[in-house]
């Protein structure tokens, strides 16, 4: 068998498939690490020179990045039942079970079974409390991938991926796994949510969205939300679980916000400035208008000038602080080269409206003589 054209990156360097091929290394700062990841997972070893005249097809590096996860998920889970069995060998035939038992009087609690003993929510006992670190924890990783859907939350929540680190380990045959659990669990969602069978659709729509709410045993994921969960994976596997379970026990407000403004002084046209940076922030968004209600409740809730912050670092900086009314927190806005940069606040606020950036092209706006007030 001959390899199928005389031009190595006219074909994939593993299957030979000519369909949907691609230079194997980008020149980016991942190729090292895609070398490896070969090397360990396939146990080929390509020369650098080799590597960089080497193709693979979408499918290939599809089984790869699927490989990987499995493999970490097999390393995550293995080292989860050695530490619950560590020391429990058999005196008669060093076998080991992977058995938990319950004493008298504990109960079951698979949630709390799926985190890791440094979770710090884990000490959470309040209702209302796990409720509000419940949003904070959404919240956070919301403001990295986006909008996400409630019932999709509340999906990744039953089937036991909500505060675990397995939530960046799940792929698109993992995915496929999750809809038929919850294709599984109708029975128990109708029975535990709604005992007395009361608000039947209004549960199911929580759980199975508004596509699936009346017919939840087809229940499958739509396409945008299925590169939702992969965003959350990206940003898990990005950032690490407990970067965002942390986010979710501290405080919105209060002492960062003090701290900031202890920390600088008040400049001498406070004022005009913040009139500027209001000024900007709702010239952007009526660029990105629309008639829908959405954004004229999203465009109401905006900061105005009366509480927005500006203060004077000793570095010079000019910063000021946006309050987002939706989750009670100040998001910073600076001045460079004279001009105000809003893009975090921005950027924290798709979860509450999401900016179609392709459809509304950005134009100029004169922030003082000669400059302008473009990000």
């Amino acid at each position: 068998m001959k390899p199928p054209a005389d031009d190595p990156l006219q074909y994939c360097r593993f299957c030979f498939s000519q369909y949907r091929v691609e230079p194997l290394l980008s020149g980016g700062p991942k190729d090292q690490q895609l070398v490896k990841q070969i090397r360990s997972l396939v146990q080929i070893e390509l020369d650098p020179n080799q590597a960089a005249t080497t193709a693979i097809c979408s499918r290939c590096r599809h089984q790869l990045t699927e490989f990987q996860l499995f493999r970490d998920r097999c390393s995550h889970h293995d080292s989860i039942v050695r530490e619950k069995v560590e020391g429990s060998q058999s005196s008669q035939n060093d076998m080991w079970y992977a058995v938990e038992t319950l004493g008298d009087g504990e109960d079951s609690n698979d949630d709390e079974a799926s985190l890791s003993k440094d979770d710090p929510l884990q000490g959470v006992s309040d209702v209302v409390s796990k409720n509000k670190t419940r949003e904070s924890f959404w919240r956070a990783i919301s403001q990295d991938v986006g909008v996400i859907p409630d019932h999709i939350k509340r999906t990744l929540e039953l089937t036991g991926f909500y505060r675990n680190a397995s939530l960046g380990m799940i792929s698109p045959t993992t995915i496929k796994q999750i809809e038929q659990d919850m294709r599984d669990t109708v029975e128990h969602v109708i029975s535990s949510k709604c005992p007395k069978g009361e608000n039947i659709v209004e549960v199911l729509r929580q759980y199975y969205g508004a596509v699936y709410c009346k017919n939840p045993s087809k229940f499958k994921f739509l396409v945008g939300e299925v590169q939702t969960i992969l965003s959350i994976t990206a940003a898990v596997q990005e950032n690490g679980i407990n970067e965002y379970l942390s986010k979710a026990c501290v405080p919105q407000r209060g002492k960062h916000r003090d701290e900031l403004l202890i920390a600088a002084d008040k400049p001498d046209d406070a004022e005009m400035l913040a009139e500027k940076l209001i000024e900007k922030l709702h010239d952007y968004y009526k660029q990105h208008s629309t008639e829908s209600e959405e954004f004229r409740a999203f465009f109401a809730r905006l900061p105005v000038v009366e509480k927005c912050i500006v203060r004077l670092r000793e570095d010079g900086t000019i910063f000021g602080l946006l309050y987002c009314s939706y989750c009670n927190i100040n998001l910073q806005a600076v001045v460079e080269g004279n001009t105000w940069k809003i893009s975090n606040f921005v950027k924290h606020c798709q979860q509450h409206y999401r900016v179609e950036f392709n459809k509304a092209a950005k134009r100029k706006r004169p922030l003082g003589d000669g400059d302008n007030a473009t990000d």
